[in-house]
């Protein structure tokens, strides 16, 4: 079966108003973890990869400038995680795309094994959707199938994706590790994300 064409969407555009300093720049492990999404979506060979920037675009694109990425700047960010869902469609609505997966830049835990599992789902062609499931409850990464584009381009203010989970034929992965879950709206919130994945 001949793989099929997956752009990844790498959301950082947001303010981080919370945390005082931009997420996106935040360190992981050696890299920010804008950077660290950017290469986990490259070693997965996805394609286009998009980085939508916002607030603090010139630091964020400073640190994946080098890369292979298409960057598309959100200049309504403040318009909610919507307006940079729309933004990233519209950075590859020219590409014979099969699907695309949205990833939120301040999620560097999302393992690959989770990715290659929702490649794999995506292969069957009933699926619209391929959505992360954590203790029954919804969390991104998202795999649209590029018909749901339309839906994704319908979204206002910061509603996600997760609205679109009943209008489509959505498969959900049950994920078991809840550190998944782990945000980092606050400094005691990075702080904790990385004692869960220090040695």
């Amino acid at each position: 079966m001949t793989r099929q064409k997956v752009a990844a969407i790498i959301l950082a555009a947001g303010g981080s108003s919370r945390l005082g300093r931009p997420k996106q720049l935040l360190d992981w492990f050696g890299k920010p973890f804008v950077k660290h999404m950017v290469d986990l979506s490259h070693q997965l060979k996805l394609d286009p990869v998009v980085v939508v920037t916002g607030a603090g675009y010139q630091e964020v694109e400073d640190v994946i400038k080098d890369e292979k990425v298409l960057i598309a700047h959100n200049e309504g960010w403040q318009n909610g995680q919507s307006s940079s869902m729309k933004v990233g469609c519209k950075a590859v609505e020219n590409q014979q795309m099969d699907a695309l997966i949205i990833f939120l830049c301040d999620q560097p835990q999302v393992p690959q094994e989770l990715i290659e599992k929702m490649l794999q789902e995506a292969q069957n062609e009933e699926v619209d959707i391929v959505a992360t499931s954590v203790l029954g409850k919804i969390c991104p990464p998202t795999l649209f199938k590029s018909k749901c584009i339309e839906g994704i381009m319908s979204l206002q203010g910061d509603q996600g994706g997760r609205v679109l989970l009943n209008r489509y034929n959505t498969h959900k992965i049950e994920w078991q590790d809840d550190r998944l879950m782990q945000d980092t709206d606050t400094e005691e919130d990075y702080l904790k994300l990385i004692s869960q994945y220090s040695i």
